[in-house]
């Protein structure tokens, strides 16, 4: 073991500030070894997410991680007896593909090539693994005999690959042994990647739906066993580096668990309902496609991943289970923390996240959407955003109820209003006649206060026409000055596509309307992000199209254009 001047022990950790298992690994080497020291080496800030801060201690030093110098990277391994080289592409996925690049394999290249050069023997390389899995199919208890597959699950799996084989492959060369460390699904406080997939999910349009039967099964791995499975590859490394060194391990908290159950309690820790409704895998990963593929063709390609994508799907739907008994008997691992103590913890840290907070994987935490801001917080965002599925599902029946009754039957007014006061009476007489419990389901009777409109309610009713009343006063006095151009072009538009609007018939222009206010918002809540790039790439190409346009005018036409404005 390399010793520095000061006769303690060095360990050299990369990403140690930036990645949750790089802070789980420092705040775990603090505390199993009492005398050593920790270099940390990482070209990025803290992501300040929820979860274990970068630890300040005396026994702790950063260093410039800039592995384009050389001698500069020499300077700060020497004297390490370890390096411990961390995956940073779970804090990665929204920048570019070749910052990634850079960061993930360029770093690699450079740390291997420093390493003899600096005295550092032992390299332990933690990563992922989505080494291994293609995407198509299920894998059930594989062990390391499992090889790399043709085509991987998306890129930075591929990237992922890259840098173990680097790895794996510098063992033995120039008296470096290295090893690397195969996570299945880590997850816990900090994390980068897979809680806020979820929170994201339960906070989309598909949050009720079980993509699959439910029934499939995954490894999920605690991120403090990550980091004591690390300490325990080094101690294996140092004894017996012929039998450890060369070789991948995977990691787990060896509890293979339900996909769906395991996301169920993380939810549910949020304060979310547990999804519902399953929906088979094939219909969805077919919409998957074709929508990928349309992405594709207009040029929205990204690395981060999308809610629905083809990967995701197979994620969701398929089993990915692993053998950790290569990890257990080599490296002597067990896991420190049961699954359900992981699940407890992260979701106590991750409590800005809880159901009720303003989140949004591509926003900055606590923004709400424009959607959010235009419908503010009243009944009418809780209906239209369906923040409450049970009142908005009540609010959706009856308004498309009125639809028909009012516009599609065929009946005049009264007879429509007639048929539908008969209906709420009966189905009133029907809900009261109920016993409160039927087959152990409890049944809500309505309050007699139920139908009632309050003093407040009224006034504000009141409110609002008068607000609606004087807006409309005022908006017409500031036309009659004659002064205001601005407001005469957004009136003007405003009445001529309202007059367009007219031209339609009431029941299709009603049911139109109907549609767009309870599917609209929230899918412009959901996929803004989407939209607006849409709306952006639509303004780019029709600036494209006019210059286009201007360019084959003639000059002439062109001079009397200018001349005019």
């Amino acid at each position: 073991m390399a010793i520095d001047k000061s006769g303690q022990p060095t360990y050299a950790i990369t990403f140690g500030r930036s990645t949750s298992l790089g802070r789980a690994l420092v705040s775990a080497l603090l505390s199993s070894s009492q005398h050593s020291l920790i270099r940390i080496l990482d070209p990025l800030e803290s992501t300040g997410a929820p979860g274990p801060a970068p630890v300040f201690s005396d026994r702790i030093s950063y260093h410039r991680a800039d592995f384009s110098d050389r001698t500069q990277l020499i300077g700060s391994l020497s004297g390490s007896s370890v390096v411990f080289h961390v995956d940073p592409t779970r804090s990665l996925q929204s920048e570019s593909f070749g910052r990634i690049h850079s960061l993930a394999v360029g770093f690699t290249k450079a740390l291997l090539s420093a390493c003899p050069e600096a005295g550092v023997r032992r390299m332990v390389y933690t990563g992922s693994s989505d080494v291994v899995i293609s995407g198509v199919g299920d894998i059930c208890n594989a062990d390391e005999s499992l090889a790399y597959p043709d085509k991987f699950d998306d890129a930075l799996s591929e990237l992922r690959a890259q840098v173990e084989m680097r790895v794996l492959s510098a063992n033995g060369k120039n008296g470096l042994h290295t090893c690397a460390l195969r996570p299945s699904f880590m997850f816990g406080p900090g994390d980068e990647s897979l809680v806020p997939f979820i929170v994201s999910f339960a906070r989309s349009f598909f949050s009720k739906i079980i993509i699959g039967n439910g029934k499939n099964k995954c490894d999920f791995t605690y991120t403090e066993n990550v980091a004591h499975a690390t300490i325990c590859a080094d101690k294996a490394l140092s004894l017996d580096p012929v039998s450890v060194s060369g070789k991948p391990y995977f990691v787990t908290n060896d509890e293979p668990v339900e996909t769906w159950e395991f996301i169920s309690s993380i939810l549910e820790g949020l304060g979310y309902q547990r999804p519902l409704v399953r929906l088979p895998a094939k219909i969805l990963l077919t919409a998957a496609s074709v929508t990928e593929l349309t992405r594709q063709k207009i040029g929205f390609v990204s690395l981060s991943s999308r809610l629905l994508s083809p990967s995701i799907i197979y994620l969701l739907s398929c089993t990915r289970t692993f053998n950790c008994s290569m990890a257990k008997t080599i490296l002597g691992y067990t896991p420190v923390v049961r699954l359900e103590d992981g699940v407890a913890r992260t979701v106590e840290s991750f409590s800005n996240l809880a159901n009720g907070s303003s989140f949004d994987g591509r926003r900055e935490l606590g923004e709400p959407s424009k959607a959010r801001k235009f419908l503010g917080t009243g009944l009418a965002a809780d209906i239209l955003l369906w923040r409450d599925d049970r009142r908005t599902f009540l609010f959706v029946m009856f308004s498309f109820l009125f639809y028909y009754m009012f516009l599609l039957s065929g009946r005049t007014f009264l007879s429509a209003l007639g048929s539908i006061l008969l209906v709420i009476s009966v189905s009133l007489f029907g809900h009261g006649c109920l016993p409160h419990s039927v087959y152990g389901f409890t049944i809500e009777k309505l309050p007699p206060d139920c139908f009632r409109a309050s003093e407040a309610t009224t006034r504000n009713l009141f409110r609002l026409f008068a607000s609606l009343w004087n807006g409309g006063v005022h908006t017409v006095l500031r036309l009659a000055e004659g002064r205001d151009w601005n407001l005469l072009f957004k009136a003007v538009l405003s009445l001529y596509i309202l007059r367009l609007l007219f031209h339609l018939s009431l029941p299709i222009l009603v049911g139109f309307g109907l549609l767009c206010a309870f599917s609209g918002f929230i899918i412009y809540d959901q996929c803004e992000h989407e939209i607006d790039m849409l709306i952006a790439a639509a303004f780019v190409r029709v600036e494209l199209l006019a210059r286009w346009i201007i360019s084959k005018l003639p000059s002439s036409v062109l001079d009397r254009i200018s001349n005019f404005l």
